[in-house]
């Protein structure tokens, strides 16, 4: 990773800064609030104690399903704090003889699991150049949506690494459904947030299932805006809606 944060900071005097969403799946016998706190209330105390900084934890649509997210930091770190929080999870369920799994579509009929990737890129003062109106879209935003969407071929086997990964795309809503960039669009690969503030902008890559190696993944996405950023690569149109094929469908 190191390489290509050097190389955003030299090239282009820019810093990501980053943070997460991550879904799972822990069976628990019930869903009773003194069972959830039971379970996840040590969860959080140990990733407090291991330095990982939490906005929250809460239930995700699926039967048995949450969603942790962190707050905003550096790559490098997220990437710890990605690789912890599983680590934590998985071995507090073992020892709780409950089964725990970061699998991106574990049970055919539920809500399949990612690993949402949030990212903007600050400059030597700390501004976000991430900036975006009706009317105009910064270099630095056109550019990393470019280079993002340009290297997601390449990049999809480090996003969904397992023989069923993919299988998470089927699911109808909540994940993403075209290669494409849209403002407030969950069913497109690169989502921008609505935001009111016009000069605080950030991407969340979709993609990644919750599966996906967080170091892996987020050197992925740093791989594709720098690509971008070099060679101002410029996004296809908004998309707007719901597209009518998948996401597999429209690599092709």
């Amino acid at each position: 990773m190191q390489p290509l944060l050097h190389a955003l900071q030299s090239e282009f005097g820019l810093s990501p800064v980053m943070a997460a969403e991550i879904e799972c799946y822990v069976l628990l016998s019930d869903s009773r609030g003194e069972t959830l706190d039971a379970f996840w209330g040590p969860v959080r105390d140990a990733l407090v104690a291991q330095g990982v900084s939490l906005l929250r934890i809460e239930k995700e649509s699926g039967d048995h399903q949450y969603e942790l997210i962190t707050r905003i930091t550096t790559a490098e770190r997220l990437a710890e704090w990605l690789e912890v929080i599983r680590d934590t999870i998985t071995a507090h369920a073992n020892r709780a003889d409950v089964r725990a799994t970061f699998e991106a579509k574990p049970f055919s009929d539920q809500p399949a699991s990612g690993l949402h990737l949030h990212l903007h890129l600050a400059d030597a003062e700390g501004m976000n150049a991430y900036h975006k109106t009706e009317e105009w879209t910064s270099d630095a935003l056109r550019w990393s949506l470019g280079g993002l969407l340009a290297d997601l071929p390449r990049a999809l086997p480090i996003f969904c690494p397992g023989d069923y990964s993919t299988y998470r795309f089927d699911d109808a809503d909540h994940v993403p459904k075209l290669a494409g960039w849209g403002v407030n669009n969950r069913y497109c690969a690169l989502r921008i947030p609505a935001i009111e503030d016009h000069y605080h902008k950030r991407i969340e890559h979709r993609v990644p299932g919750a599966d996906a190696n967080p170091r892996d993944a987020i050197e992925a996405m740093l791989h594709g805006v720098l690509m971008g950023l070099r060679a101002r690569i410029e996004p296809p149109e908004q998309e707007h809606g719901k597209p009518t094929v998948g996401l597999l469908e429209s690599l092709r």
